[in-house]
């Protein structure tokens, strides 16, 4: 029998050896088990308790002596949707905290090419050297938090920023938190505007255009970080890309 199947979802060699001696044995002590499956004495429980975990084994107790079946093989299949399950919930973990990532990896290798700014004016400024590259030749990509602790503020601010683009006629992919659909409903529904929702949210609202960064943590007083390198913009576009695919219209 071919067990590389068994193997490439995760078994040791021990585990199959042993999965399979039970589906032969049928309810069994673990004596018979060590026969069959030609494995020690001294770890046959410890892997019929893995075994179990996976929920493949199981086993009753009858006069203080435990019997231990094989699960169903269909089981296997029920397995597999729990180890895909778990993948993707470590996937959205991971992505949620990329960005982070993405910034301790810009920083620590282009401290010369970031700087922060502290307030709206800052906020501003930052933002001006963003704005003075604008063109039509390359698209702009954001992505992030919903409108921030200034509601009111940050819909003008953010306004303004989508018409300084409309006027250079830049195309912009835009993913919105679900909180704030209709919030900057100008953007949302602008021709120049292709607009994703996601559930949930990153600490901060994240600008990428050309080689530019902008990360915005929008508390009461925002702190702006501007990083002007190459490498970043590219890795943050390649993370903007894998939330696209996952977002919603």
């Amino acid at each position: 029998m071919d067990i590389k199947p068994l193997e490439r979802i995760g078994l040791t060699k021990s585990e199959i050896g042993v999965y399979l001696a039970l589906l032969k044995l049928g309810q069994t002590t673990a004596g018979p088990i060590v026969d069959e499956a030609r494995v020690t004495r001294s770890k046959i429980y410890d892997i019929l308790e893995r075994l179990k975990n996976k929920g493949l084994v199981s086993y009753i107790t009858k006069q203080s002596t435990k019997y231990f079946s094989a699960a169903d093989p269909h089981t296997i299949l029920h397995y597999l949707d729990e180890k895909e399950s778990e993948i993707k919930e470590e996937k959205s973990s991971v992505l949620k905290i990329l960005p982070q990532l993405l910034l301790e990896q810009s920083l620590s290798g282009a401290k010369n090419v970031a700087e922060i700014f502290v307030g709206i004016r800052g906020m501003q400024n930052a933002f001006t050297q963003l704005v003075q590259a604008f063109d039509s030749t390359e698209v702009y990509y954001a992505f992030g938090a919903g409108s921030g602790e200034n509601t009111a503020q940050m819909q003008v601010f953010f306004s303004r920023l989508h018409h300084e683009r409309l006027k250079k006629k830049v195309r912009t992919k835009i993913i919105f938190t679900e909180s704030s659909r209709g919030v900057f409903r100008s953007q949302e529904k602008s021709l120049f505007v292709q607009a994703k929702y996601v559930a949930n949210t990153t600490p901060a609202a994240i600008n990428i255009y050309k080689n530019y960064v902008v990360i915005a943590i929008l508390n009461k007083e925002p702190i702006t970080i501007l990083i002007n390198n190459q490498e970043t913009a590219d890795s943050f576009r390649e993370y903007f890309n894998v939330m696209w695919n996952v977002a919603k219209k």
